[in-house]
This record gives C-alpha cells, sequence and structure tokens, in this order.
C-alpha cells in the first residue's frame, strides 16, 4: 500500500479523475485493496475471478485506461513477458507494477518468479515499455513505465 500510494502522490497528483485499471484487483483474505488509494480517480478492478473489489472478470472487456497498476500479481503469472505486452496495450500514460523479490512460496494458482530491478527491467524492454523509474524496496520491487 505504502508503495503504491507513493506512486499515487509522485505521479498522478496533478491527473485526478483520469482511469485507473486495477490488474489482480481480487481481495484475498482480509488485505486491503488499491481502491481506497484512489478514490479521485476513476478506478476499475479487474481480475481473472470474480470476487471482491472486482468490476470485470477477465480481458477480454477491457478498454483502454490512463493507468495501469498491478500489485502483488506478477509472480502468479505463467510467462509474464507476454502478459506484460497486454498491459502495455491498456494504458496511455502510465503503468505501475510492484511484485515481490523475496518471499516464501504462495501458490494463487501458481507461484511462478521473483523480480530484482534487472528482470523487470528486461521485462519492461520486452514489452516495449519505457521505464521511468525501478526500484528494489525491501522485499519488493516496483516498475513504473510509460509509453
Amino acid at each position: 500500500m505504502i508503495l503504491m500510494a507513493d506512486f499515487r502522490d509522485r505521479y498522478l497528483a496533478d491527473m485526478k479523475g483520469c482511469t485507473i485499471l486495477d490488474v489482480g484487483s481480487a481481495i484475498v483474505r482480509k488485505q486491503r485493496c488499491y481502491r481506497e488509494l484512489f478514490a479521485d480517480y476513476c478506478y476499475v478492478g479487474m481480475d481473472i475471478v470474480e470476487g471482491r473489489n472486482v468490476d470485470i472478470v477477465g480481458y477480454k472487456k477491457l478498454g483502454r485506461y490512463d493507468v495501469v497498476i498491478s500489485g502483488q500479481v506478477m509472480e502468479h503469472v505463467k510467462r509474464p513477458w507476454d502478459w506484460l505486452c497486454v498491459l502495455d496495450d491498456l494504458f496511455r500514460k502510465y503503468i505501475c507494477i510492484i511484485a515481490p523479490n523475496t518471499h516464501k512460496e504462495h501458490r494463487y494458482p501458481v507461484d511462478t518468479y521473483r523480480y530484482f530491478p534487472d528482470g523487470m527491467l528486461d521485462l519492461f524492454e520486452y514489452a516495449e515499455i519505457t521505464p521511468v523509474e525501478v526500484r528494489r524496496v525491501g522485499k519488493d520491487t516496483i516498475g513504473i513505465g510509460t509509453k
């Protein structure tokens, strides 16, 4: 939550009201969700399964959004390089991905990779996302990109 709030405050302060797509928005267990951080924006939650905080199920009904965010999801994605190419088609201005660089295995439904800045940069390059900021913060790596 702290990393996503920092992204919002530093990159989106002058974009209030813009459209935000949260990929992987379903609330699992009792976790908090990013919707509360984006009360001043047009937030849409998307996931591959129905659930709390999910407005759209699946990728087929998605349009384009000003910003795409995704936190703690990429480690559950098979072929994340292809996934980022899909996300690249969905945003106009920014993308913000937060993924763990270290964590115990936690399948939901799979657990594939851990990400360090070099790996995040390589994935951004593959998907033709221009990195703005990629850094390691404790047990997470945050990647912010643009067109």
